[in-house]
């Protein structure tokens, strides 16, 4: 068999492309910067973003990202085959006048706290709760209401008391002791929602690659949901990098 040898150009590009290939998979970029609402150029490439209005969330993602992430799609093409290193870190959301900075949310940190919604609530472990009876018995005095003469004489009664925590030594007289004197309550029914591994798998293949690229690519970041009071002021996105800083200018959803 022939060898092939690769020169330093070679290698260079193929190092290049398994970086992108250790990224996620992103998504198909439009066609060009300029089909993007926000878009801006540098001598080494052209960059383009969109705020996803909160309805098309919903329907790209699974998972209920608006009641606190906003969705930014960005677009990055390489000039002349230019190589750029791309990282999520790199960008900034800015809102209320710059007063007010966002980094980027990973999407396992989102499947996290989006996931806990979906958690049935937490019932009852059978050995938390139970019941104890007792019976007592002895003597008493008592007054006779006709004579008021006091007479003694046998006396009985009985309790019941229900408890929360470890039963008390003993108090388990029931079948199946071990679980508690009482069966097991019916499992609670799981809402068929995603569940926080395939959330993380989804917005992470959606989100813009990490690495280095020749080629055009495109991608999510997701952003921490603003404050109220930030909502109403101008929206802005920046990327810095090797090359300087690149901001562009979001349309505000509050502003449509």
């Amino acid at each position: 068999m022939r060898a092939v040898r690769l020169t330093r150009p070679s290698l260079l590009c193929l190092t290049g492309a398994m970086l992108v290939l250790g990224g996620s998979p992103g998504i198909p970029p439009r066609a060009a910067a300029t089909d993007y609402p926000a878009h801006q150029s540098t001598n080494d490439f052209a960059i383009g973003a969109a705020l996803i209005p909160t309805n098309e969330v919903k329907k790209i993602f699974a998972a209920d990202l608006n009641s606190g992430y906003v969705v930014v799609e960005i677009g990055v093409y390489p000039l002349q085959s230019t190589e750029i290193d791309l990282s999520p870190a790199d960008f900034t959301l800015l809102v209320d006048r710059e007063r007010i900075s966002e980094r980027p949310v990973d999407p396992d940190a989102i499947a996290s706290v989006v996931g806990r919604r979906y958690d049935p609530p937490k019932l009852p472990d059978p050995a938390d709760v139970y019941v104890t009876t007792g019976a007592s018995i002895g003597t008493g005095t008592s007054v006779d209401p006709n004579t008021g003469r006091r007479t003694r004489g046998l006396e009985t009664g009985t309790s019941v008391g229900v408890g929360v925590g470890a039963p008390p030594p003993g108090s388990c007289r029931g079948w199946n002791c071990e679980n508690g004197p009482y069966p097991a309550p019916a499992a609670y029914p799981v809402p068929a929602n995603p569940n926080r591994g395939a959330m993380e798998q989804e917005l992470w293949a959606k989100s813009l690659p990490d690495g280095k690229t020749t080629t055009a690519v495109a991608g999510y970041l997701y952003f921490p949901k603003p404050s109220g009071k930030a909502k109403n002021g101008p929206w802005g996105l920046t990327r810095d990098g090797a090359s300087g800083r690149v901001k562009l200018s979001l349309q505000n959803p509050a502003k449509r």
